[in-house]
């Protein structure tokens, strides 16, 4: 049994690495904030961690083929890529803070 991939987008502690649990394993995480990424390394090490704008970034900075995406639009454009290049993951999942 193989470990699950994932990519977390819009990281910021990284509650979504947390709630996934020990059967999955983070292959790249990003967040534009500061303060959030230094939580995220506190809390995960910075080895996957890219600081920056997720509309900045491109397919080539995804490694590998995920199993689970995290977030929205930018990234979306992101997924439409990969499904070009024959690797886009295949879950996606995204949160909403409903007010």
């Amino acid at each position: 049994t193989r470990m699950a991939l994932f990519y977390e987008f819009f990281a910021g502690g990284g509650m979504a690495r947390a709630g996934l649990g020990e059967g999955w394993r983070c292959m790249f995480a990003n967040d534009f904030d500061p303060k959030k990424t230094v939580s995220y390394a506190a809390n995960w090490g910075a080895k996957d961690l890219v600081v920056g704008d997720v509309a900045e970034l491109a397919t080539a900075a995804l490694p590998g083929i995920a199993d689970l995406s995290s977030a929205f639009w930018p990234f979306w454009k992101l997924m439409r890529q990969l499904k070009e290049e024959g690797r886009v993951p295949r879950l996606v999942v995204l949160a909403a803070l409903l007010r």
